[in-house]
């Protein structure tokens, strides 16, 4: 298939071309617009799912240094960017449900020595499926990574940003067409 053909997907009212696709398909990957490129030449897709499973495999065909690039591209669990609410939409709304936008003092202290930690410790910051998890489960989590050593935290980050962009791109197809079902990751 040349770049210049369309895709039509499954929900989807109308056909993508390769810039269509983009705009669409890449704010799933936070900050990370290449993955929906590079996924873009693994086409044709049955349905969602095929085109996450594409995407996760741009991903993990990709360099370290790009994977790693994706990593900090995602932003700290109520770090300074939640605080000042510079966040994506999809990272504000995720963190929301999770309560980090009511969290106790204290349980604000401990996640910003954890995401110091952590940063410092693996060189990104702690990522996880905010709304699929509480506070309680995140503090845990948390603290279990830190444990880890590099190459698992270092794959752990990447398994969730693959939950994570999961959830998005089902978001995706229910605000395309009502009464759509989400796909999960």
């Amino acid at each position: 298939m040349s770049d210049d053909s369309l895709l039509k997907l499954p929900g989807f009212p109308d056909p993508f071309d390769r810039a269509a696709f983009v705009a669409r398909f890449g704010p799933v990957f936070e900050h990370s617009p290449w993955v929906a490129e590079a996924a873009w030449a693994l086409r044709p897709f049955d349905d969602l799912q095929a085109v996450h499973r594409a995407m996760v495999q741009a991903v993990h065909s990709s360099p370290r240094a790009q994977r790693l690039a994706l990593l900090r591209a995602h932003p700290e669990l109520w770090g300074r960017e939640a605080r000042e609410r510079r966040m994506t939409a999809d990272s504000a709304a995720e963190q929301s449900k999770a309560g980090l936008f009511s969290l106790t003092a204290e349980q604000a202290a401990r996640i910003t020595r954890m995401n110091a930690e952590h940063q410092q410790k693996f060189g990104f910051p702690f990522i996880i499926a905010a709304m699929n998890h509480s506070r309680e489960q995140i503090l845990s989590e948390f603290e279990r990574r830190l444990a880890m050593d590099p190459e698992a935290a270092f794959e752990a980050g990447l398994a969730q940003v693959a939950v994570i962009t999961g959830l998005r791109i089902g978001r995706l197809a229910a605000s395309a067409v009502p009464g759509s079902q989400e796909v999960s990751g």
